[in-house]
């Protein structure tokens, strides 16, 4: 799926919103990382859903109306070349992905 969203990314005009995809200050940081994805591979919130078979109006709620369901975020990430994955309490960045920091977080009491 990378290299024929990168084609397409470089076919024109018609193309000139792809990796710009905005998300709410206020979306879940899973959320927000799922777009982060998408604008990273250039991929369409349509090609997402094609691929993974969830329905492009739910992933558009996501981003502002309604929290997904964990099978619907692992199909949309498995289509990007990701997966949802535990990390330490601290390591999550606010985009949802695992930070470089080697630094671990400190033991809750």
């Amino acid at each position: 799926m990378r290299e024929k969203t990168a084609e397409a990314a470089r076919a024109g005009i018609v193309n000139r919103h792809r990796g710009l995809i905005e998300v709410p200050a206020h979306t879940n940081s899973i959320v927000r990382g799922v777009f982060e994805a998408m604008n990273r591979r250039l991929a369409t919130q349509k090609e997402v859903s094609s691929a993974s078979g969830v329905d492009p109006s739910v992933i558009s709620n996501w981003k502002a109306r309604h929290m997904p369901r964990l099978d619907l975020i692992e199909a949309a990430l498995n289509t990007l070349d990701f997966e949802l994955a535990i990390v330490p309490r601290g390591r999550r960045g606010p985009d949802g992905f695992l930070r470089d920091d080697p630094k671990e977080p400190e033991p809750r009491p």
